[in-house]
């Protein structure tokens, strides 16, 4: 990667988005950093120097992101890379279903999926009368099936992960290229309040090295880390009567 590229990582003031943001730097790209919180925000770019920028979105808002990308295209130049990253999490029980699941669920919708198609939105305009680009998105296993307590979750990634992969189909013999980034268990704050065990737990820093190889090569899927991203891949092509057996009985009632 060179220092002529600009990636844009929306969600970038702390996790995955802080800690891409770092790697693609320190592989020669410009980065331009959009988050809801200034002051992250601001740090990071401190320590990074030249070739930094940063604005303050919330992805919700398709016009303010609008802004945001235009205000770092002006500063950076061109995306060339969009890292759609923005995300939150939460369980969401059916068993305990109150008015607040549903306006959880509906958040977690907003945050993951139409902040998707908004920072998509901001960039792919560009792209195309360019005809060169770079669209990614961070999903998640958790895509792969709808899992008990995390339905919102899960169904929020499965969204963005079918419609990356309908772009990526589109968008082939447009100069684009589009991949979708799979983790497991990330050590972010988005996991802190977790109450069970996360296996293959990888730090961030690692996890962002694995992505921006996968996003130098150009890779369609980078699923990481492989252990889970096997295992969850195993669980994905099961029977739908086994998965259900299985996780029933995993899980307390």
């Amino acid at each position: 990667m060179s220092g002529n590229q600009v990636a844009i990582v929306t969600g970038a003031s702390s996790g995955i988005g802080a800690a891409l943001a770092k790697e693609l730097h320190g592989r020669g790209m410009s980065v331009g950093l959009i988050a809801r919180r200034e002051a992250p925000m601001q740090a990071l770019v401190e320590e990074l120097g030249d070739r930094s920028a940063y604005a303050i979105a919330d992805v919700v808002d398709r016009e303010g992101l609008r802004t945001a990308v235009k205000q770092l295209e002006e500063q950076l130049g061109a995306c060339s890379l969009l890292i759609a990253n923005a995300g939150i999490g939460g369980p969401t029980s059916a068993k305990r279903w109150e008015a607040k699941t549903a306006d959880t669920i509906l958040r977690i919708m907003d945050v993951n999926y139409r902040g998707v198609v908004h920072a998509v939105d901001a960039v792919l305009p560009g792209m195309l009368s360019r005809g060169s680009g770079q669209l990614s998105v961070v999903s998640s296993v958790a895509g792969y099936r709808g899992l008990p307590m995390f339905g919102g979750y899960s169904s929020s990634k499965a969204a963005v992960t079918n419609l990356f992969e309908a772009l990526r189909i589109e968008l082939q013999t447009k100069g684009i290229v589009v991949s979708t980034i799979h983790p497991g268990f990330i050590e972010t704050p988005l996991v802190e309040d977790n109450q069970f065990s996360m296996p293959f737990l990888i730090p961030a820093d690692k996890a962002a090295r694995i992505m921006a190889t996968g996003l130098e090569r150009g890779r369609s899927e980078i699923n990481l880390p492989w252990q889970m991203a096997t295992l969850m891949g195993i669980i994905k092509h099961l029977p739908v009567w086994l998965w259900d057996w299985t996780v029933s009985r995993a899980r307390p009632s």
